[in-house]
């Protein structure tokens, strides 16, 4: 590859991280491979460690960019809601949309919060979900029982979404259209 065409660091690392995602949400901590990880991404095991350190911090670093992504999602949706659209609606639609668009994320989300007491994922676990729920208060402007509310209709959906079952939640958009 010459070097106009080689891929910068950040597209790279970015790379990782989504096969890192991809990984994990399939695999869940203990059973991702960074072997897989490299290949997927096409780059050394060395290298990913070169830039994470250890697995952990990989996962850590992938679980923090896949709450960005989120979190984006979110601000997006309800600075750019339509009128007489609530923010919590906006964001419960652009929710099911991220859902949909990437199933194996819903995966990844259940896995963060699962190892929740795993000292290795712990700190990023907690401070991730954290963050998500101040967004919504502050994107919303709810209640504390309406954002309590919105978050557990999004923890039910994403884990009949993880296990293909969203046929039990029944329709997801007339649920978003009662926030």
């Amino acid at each position: 590859m010459s070097p106009a065409t080689r891929m910068k660091a950040e597209d790279r690392k970015v790379l990782i991280l989504e096969a890192a995602i991809e990984e994990y949400g399939r695999s869940g901590m203990h059973a991702t491979s960074t072997e897989v990880i490299a290949e997927r991404a096409g780059v050394s095991q060395p290298y990913l460690f070169r830039l994470f350190g250890t697995k952990a911090g990989l996962i850590g670093a992938a679980i923090e960019h896949h709450t960005l992504k989120l979190r984006q999602t979110f601000r997006e949706a309800a600075e750019n809601r339509e009128p007489g659209t609530s923010p919590l609606e906006a964001m419960a639609m652009a929710y099911i949309g991220f859902m949909n668009d990437d199933v194996n994320s819903m995966r990844c989300q259940l896995h963060t919060w699962a190892a929740g007491s795993d000292p290795a994922i712990k700190d990023v676990a907690q401070r991730t979900y954290r963050e998500i729920w101040q967004d919504i208060a502050a994107l919303s402007g709810a209640t504390a029982d309406e954002v309590r509310d919105f978050m557990a209709q999004g923890m039910l959906l994403t884990v009949v979404a993880a296990l293909d079952l969203t046929e039990l939640y029944g329709d997801p958009l007339a649920v978003a259209k009662e926030f």
